[in-house]
């Protein structure tokens, strides 16, 4: 038995507005909302992923490998490019480049995580307060 494809939509407050520094993860069947063919930097409305009022923007993800999305790459394919710094990657010594496994630019069938950014709110909340769980008290024996 296999599970239902889904999106899992990071979705970031933005630098101002209600949600600046905030961020939430929600999980959306991917037959529900269609983002297949999208590209990174490109503005979708909030109301496909039942923000009614809100604009966002995709700003990166991954696939179900965990291979970043890379808006260099043209399409969705994979390709191993030769990189020096960058999203995917981090030198260790000054200089150093490597060849790396990345996801071209354009969301998939494969892709399981999908980066987002909050450009206009709407009039619900989205960021809500969150609610404190109170600490498991343990037994004295």
């Amino acid at each position: 038995m296999s599970e239902k494809p889904s999106y899992k939509l990071n979705i970031s407050g933005g630098n101002s507005g209600p949600g600046k520094g905030k961020t939430k993860l929600i999980q959306v069947d991917q037959s529900k909302v269609n983002l297949k063919g999208l590209k990174i930097g490109t503005t979708i409305k909030g109301d496909q992923i039942g923000l009614v009022g809100y604009e966002l923007i995709i700003t990166g993800g991954s696939d179900n490998s965990g291979f970043p999305l890379r808006r260099d790459i043209d399409g969705p394919l994979k390709k191993r490019i030769f990189i020096s710094k960058g999203i995917g990657y981090k030198p260790k010594r000054k200089g150093e480049r490597r060849r790396k496994t990345m996801r071209g630019n354009e969301i998939s069938f494969d892709t399981s995580l999908v980066n987002l950014k909050i450009i206009k709110y709407g009039s619900s909340k989205f960021f809500g307060k969150t609610e404190k769980k109170e600490p498991i008290e343990k037994e004295k024996k």
